[in-house]
């Protein structure tokens, strides 16, 4: 196998493997996959320095790639300034933002001036995690040392960042996983006034296998009728400014465009994870099918990031026939791929399907009474 011409890489970077909070839904701590227990907490140093050392060879060798570096954990932020700071400026005096695109993933609960005034000098582009109003987040998103609420911190951490000089260049908004136990339409008001413009809600991760570990009670039905609330919601506010990816994302593939969204069917091959201990895994989400299911023999020390994209290029199943022929695959892709296991494949539509289903339905009846009939007559729109 050969690398991917472009070259192109996004790298999800465990620089930290612990984590602050104890959400009930994590799929790195409370999933199949239990093997973070045998992985130090930190990237040591030694591999911090090959980061930056593979990317700058990557960027060599392929001089057109567009290359990301996604810092994830775990909580990044536990890193701690010092350590943090020293790790961008080795990067960035390596590869300047316009050739390395960095972003930063946080449950927010350290974050403060000092972290963003970092984000700001160092170009790092900033994602929080946030299910709702407080009491929403404070139900399955608690600290893990004594159980006590977020959500009071998360809600102020996202008022911080929108005051932030850097809010419209750095601060890429919220990651929401849709709880259907409580008004999709109520999330997408709460957000709206707190000022967030852009946010996406989140699938809850689950398969044939696991389901949803912390809905004992749940059922397709309330998730469709959130998502769908949710979607209701976003059109009725009427502003172009304020996006929401789950549902740009859907309408765009009803209009033909392949989603470049990985719960979408959007291409992984390009999707790499660093983990603490320097090995190279594959898309950290497919821990819920299993410990075997990331595990690739690779590492940073040994391994280049073209020898990780040839070495898994082709790998990763593709979507099943059924997909194929539903009139909803160009919008949903199919779903995405750790929602697709059975315990023994992937040949399987998603988990979710009667949700994506249910909700591209939704959509296009919505799409059909305020767009014209020629544009569905267009190759490539979906129309069933």
């Amino acid at each position: 196998m050969t690398t991917p011409s472009t070259g192109d890489i996004l790298l999800i970077t465990k620089i930290v493997e612990r984590c602050n909070l104890d959400c009930t839904y994590c799929y790195m701590y409370h999933a199949a996959d239990q093997s973070w227990r045998e992985r130090p907490a930190r990237l040591s140093n030694e591999n911090l320095d090959r980061l930056t050392t593979r990317f700058t060879e990557h960027a060599q060798q392929y001089p057109k790639a567009g290359l990301t570096l996604e810092l994830h954990g775990g909580e990044p932020l536990l890193l701690g300034k010092r350590r943090m700071q020293a790790l961008l400026k080795r990067i960035r005096d390596a590869l300047s933002p316009e050739r390395l695109f960095i972003c930063l993933q946080t449950n927010a609960v350290l974050l403060d001036e000092e972290w963003l005034d970092i984000f700001a000098q160092y170009e790092v582009h900033i994602s929080l995690s946030c299910d709702g109003p407080p009491d929403v987040t404070n139900r399955y998103r608690r600290l893990r040392r004594d159980g006590g609420a977020t959500g009071q911190s998360v809600e102020d951490a996202i008022r911080l960042c929108l005051r932030w000089p850097e809010a419209d260049k750095l601060f890429h908004g919220v990651l929401a996983v849709a709880d259907p136990q409580t008004d999709g339409a109520a999330i997408v008001r709460y957000f709206y006034a707190l000022g967030v413009r852009s946010f996406d809600l989140l699938l809850p991760d689950a398969n044939y296998i696991s389901p949803p570990m912390h809905l004992p009670a749940y059922r397709h039905a309330d998730l469709l009728r959130y998502m769908t609330r949710a979607f209701d919601e976003w059109i009725s506010i009427q502003d172009t400014e304020f996006k929401i990816r789950t549902f740009r994302e859907l309408i765009l593939g009803m209009f033909g465009r392949k989603s470049a969204l990985d719960a979408f069917g959007a291409d992984l091959s390009t999707i790499s994870v660093l983990e603490s201990d320097g090995s190279y895994q594959l898309l950290d989400v497919l821990r819920i099918c299993g410990e075997d299911a990331t595990r690739t023999p690779l590492h940073i020390e040994q391994h280049s990031f073209a020898d990780f994209l040839a070495a898994t290029a082709g790998t990763l199943p593709k979507p099943c026939a059924r997909c194929l022929t539903c009139a909803a695959f160009n919008a949903c892709g199919g779903g995405y791929l750790p929602h697709r296991f059975d315990g023994v494949s992937y040949d399987n539509p998603s988990y979710f399907c009667d949700v994506l289903f249910g909700l591209h339905r939704h959509i296009l009846t919505h799409l059909a009474k305020v767009t014209p009939p020629e544009l569905w007559q267009t190759r490539g729109a979906a129309t069933g």
